[in-house]
Formats: structure tokens, sequence, C-alpha cells
């Protein structure tokens, strides 16, 4: 197992939830147990759905010990996501939270199932972790990954950062590769400490974060060398030190990745003396490509590439070679590539790697999941109620939407029902929280349209830019609206 290898670490605390730790010696041990149960099993494809805590880590470690191919379960999953993600990998080993009263808990901390999948997944050899995308459409892609390119992810990040006694609070869920791996296999390998609180001790609530002040406890109760967050997350950082709260002097590195960073927040975390470092990563690129550091710091670039990948730009966008992903699940034709077309443009300055924007549609929330605004849109237009539909929230912690009903006279209560039952089935972090009705007149004669009749995206956000800002400055989350004048 790579992360056992320095035998003067056995007793150093490596793992610790608040309630239970293990020393790097019980870590090998605990893995050792979890992997040879896994075997016993004739398990092959275990889907790991369990909140933060040891027992993921744990599980996680156990599968590259016996060589199973992980799946981790997304907490923001919808329940259809949750089933394509089990049909499209063949899952045969469901790993659930523990509980009361169940016969299937073999280590006491997790509950068991088996499954018997339907179809036969189609995976590139040495496939040894499949992370499915956030789901930027109902059925997200899985991305399958060697231990080899995780491995060596890891070790570039630990190359470049060279930190010392590192202690590491992970406040994103596990089932996201950037804390997967820069939050748990890094500091593993540079004999660190892992701090893996639930989602309730982090003040979390699916891809959510619901207790502000429930977090900022948490870091100043384990006052870590560093932490990993999303852009809404560092944005409460920023607003909590502005009113007074002091973060921890032992905080040296806080990489901030998932979503673009607004300069100003940037800006702003600076000023308030926050050791804040951009990042940039794909999943088809084995997470992190690119990073800020300590010593090698601009703050308005994503940092400059890590030593496992080489960035060119082609045509404006940015275009990664090295370290990549196997290909997607049960898709042959994408499999073994030797480049990857991320999709964002940008520049290359002095090494370092600025990023313009997107290549298309595709939105990025503040928490780092990423929406393709066709699939909500279509989701309402469904519903027979609208004649255009216009999704927002690149950059937000939530989804907007600019509606033109059918009917001018349509009464708001049912523009709100049918939005409620839509979110209904959507996951939580494409729900549309705040919106407002458009009428055809308002769009009339303003070039908003295409030749085939869609709406121009970059024309609607031109001619209506303010109503869009309102929306996001909306409190309710019950769907705001008002008539556009």
């Amino acid at each position: 197992m790579w992360f056992f290898t320095d035998n003067t670490r056995l007793e150093a605390q490596a793992l610790c939830d608040g309630i239970t730790s293990l020393t790097y010696g019980q870590l090998a041990e605990q893995v050792a147990l979890r992997s040879a149960w896994l075997k016993a099993q004739e398990a092959r494809h275990v889907a790991l759905a369990l909140d933060n805590g040891i027992e993921w880590v744990l599980m996680d470690l156990a599968c590259q010990q016996a060589g199973i191919c992980c799946v981790p379960v997304p907490v923001f999953f919808s329940q259809s996501q949750l089933s394509h993600l089990l049909n499209s990998a063949a899952i045969d080993l469901l790993i659930t939270p523990a509980q009361p009263q169940s016969e299937n808990l073999p280590f006491g901390t997790f509950c068991w199932q088996r499954l018997m999948p339907e179809l036969v997944a189609n995976m590139p050899k040495e496939t040894g972790k499949i992370t499915f995308t956030s789901g930027s459409t109902g059925t997200p892609k899985g991305v399958c990954l060697s231990h080899a390119a995780l491995q060596k992810t890891a070790q570039s990040i630990v190359g470049s950062l060279a930190m010392q006694n590192v202690v590491h609070l992970c406040l994103l869920p596990l089932a996201t590769l950037l804390e997967n791996i820069a939050g748990v296999y890094a500091p593993l390998l540079a004999g660190g400490k892992v701090i893996v609180p639930n989602d309730a001790q982090r003040g979390g609530s699916g891809s959510q974060l619901q207790n502000i002040q429930t977090m900022l406890a948490l870091i100043s109760q384990w006052q870590p060398t560093s932490v990993i967050l999303v852009p809404e997350l560092l944005n409460v950082l920023v607003q909590a030190c502005a009113q007074g709260w002091q973060p921890p002097s032992s905080l040296q590195f806080i990489a901030v990745g998932g979503a673009k960073v607004a300069p100003a927040l940037l800006a702003q975390a600076s000023a308030l003396g926050l050791p804040v470092y951009q990042g940039y990563g794909l999943s088809e690129c084995v997470s992190v490509v690119a990073l800020n550091t300590p010593d090698c710091h601009r703050i308005d670039s994503v940092g400059k590439p890590l030593a496992h990948n080489r960035l060119s730009i082609e045509n404006d966008e940015i275009v990664v070679r090295g370290n990549l992903f196997l290909g997607y699940l049960n898709e042959p034709d994408s499999w073994y590539p030797t480049q990857v077309h991320t999709g964002d443009k940008g520049k290359i300055e002095d090494g370092f790697v600025c990023i313009d924007g997107r290549m298309k549609n595709l939105l990025i929330n503040s928490f780092g999941r990423n929406i393709s605004p066709e699939w909500v849109e279509a989701e309402l237009l469904a519903s027979g109620l609208f004649r255009h539909v216009m999704l927002f929230g690149d950059n937000q912690p939530f989804c907007a939407a600019l509606l033109i009903p059918v009917r001018q006279d349509l009464p708001d209560t049912l523009v709100s029902s049918a939005i409620e039952q839509v979110n209904a089935r959507l996951p939580d972090y494409a729900k549309v929280r705040t919106w407002q009705r458009l009428n055809a007149s308002d769009v009339a004669g303003k070039g908003v349209f295409t030749a085939n009749g869609k709406l121009k995206r970059s024309a609607i956000c031109t001619h209506f830019q303010a109503h869009i800002d309102a929306l996001f400055k909306m409190e309710t989350s019950t769907g705001a609206c008002h008539e556009a004048v």
C-alpha cells in the first residue's frame, strides 16, 4: 500500500473524526482487514455511499489494496442519478451508513447490500476508481481513473507544496475528487494528519453549507494547516473575517478551486491575511492540473502546471497532456486519450495559467457543481407553461431563471407550482431558487433570438443584466418573482 512506506510514522496520528483517531500503524491494519473482507465478498465494483468520516477513507483505501473498483457516491445526487450510477457501473456491493438493528454490520460502522447488476460495465483496463461528474445533465458521466494516476497527482501536490507537519481539515465531501486526492491522499503521503468530520459537524447538507457558525467553529477547534474550499466557502470565510472572526494562526494554505474565483474575492481574502491559493483541475485530468503556491503565486492566475501534466493553448482552449483519465465508463471510443480538451478558454503567461471563461454554455456554480442549463430549461419547458426559459448560476450559489410564459395572464401560482414540481426531480445544486417572468413584448426587437427561434444567451445577458443581478439578491428561497418593466 503506497501510503504506508515510512515505518517512523507508525505511531503518528493519521486520521481523526473528533471521536475516533487512528495512527498510521492502525490505519494500515484496518485497511488490511477491510481489504480481506472485500475479497471474501468477491466484490468487483463497490459503491461508497457514506458520509465523510474515517470509514469512508478506510473503505476507499481497502478497495485499492484489494484491487477492487471503488465508485464514490456524491452526497448531492438525486435518486435518479444514484440509480444511473449503480446501473451503469454494474455495482455489486453497496456500502451505506450503519442503521439501528441492522444485521449487516461487519465492522460496526457501515451496512452493506449485495446488488445484482442488470448490465455489464464496460470500462478500460486498470480502472481503480470511477468518479462521476457532478451531473451537468441528468445522466452524469463516469470518469475512469487508475490507482497509478491518482498516486501521481497526489505525489505531485506533495512535491509542489513541500509542507511540514500537515494537519488537513476536510470541509468538502470526500466523494469530491479534489478533496479525495488533495485532502486525503496527499496529506497521508506527506505523513500528515487528516481530520474527517461528518456532514453535520461541517455544517453542511448535500452540496450546500447550512450552518456557517458550525463550520467556523470546526476550523477554530482543529487548528488545521490546510483546507480546500470552493469559491462559495471562501466567500463565507472572507465575510466572517470582515465581521470579526479570527482564523487560526495555524492556517498556512487555503486551496480554492472547483469553479472560477472572482478576482475581487481573492483580493479581499489577501487583504484579510487569508493564505488563499487558487488552483485548477478536471476529473478527466485526475483533479489538480495547476496550482498557486506560497513560493510561486500570481493572484490573477490558477497557478503554474504541476509536474505531472503539460498544458498548451489551442484555438484559445486549454489542452492538457500527461496524467489523464482512462476514458469514460461504457464509452470505448473515449478510452486511453493522449490529451484532454478542457472546454476552458485561457492563456499561459510567464508559465502561469489564466482562465478566461468557458468555450460552451456549461454553468459552474460557486460550490463547484457543473450544470448544463439546457437540462434544467428542458425540464421547465416540458411543463407546457413556458415559451422560453433561460437558466443562470455561473459562479453563483444557486440557480435562477428568466421565464417567458405561453400566456401573459398565466397566474404566478401556476408558475411557482411548475417550478416546484421540476425542483422535486432535480439535485439540490440544479434547483431553481429564484425566477422572474418576462413578456414576449419585453424581448421583441432586441435581437435575442437565433434564426430558428432559440434564445441567444449573450444577447439576453446584455439586455437583461440588471434583472439577472436582481435574481441573485433575492433572499427568499420560495421562487421570488415580479414582472419585468
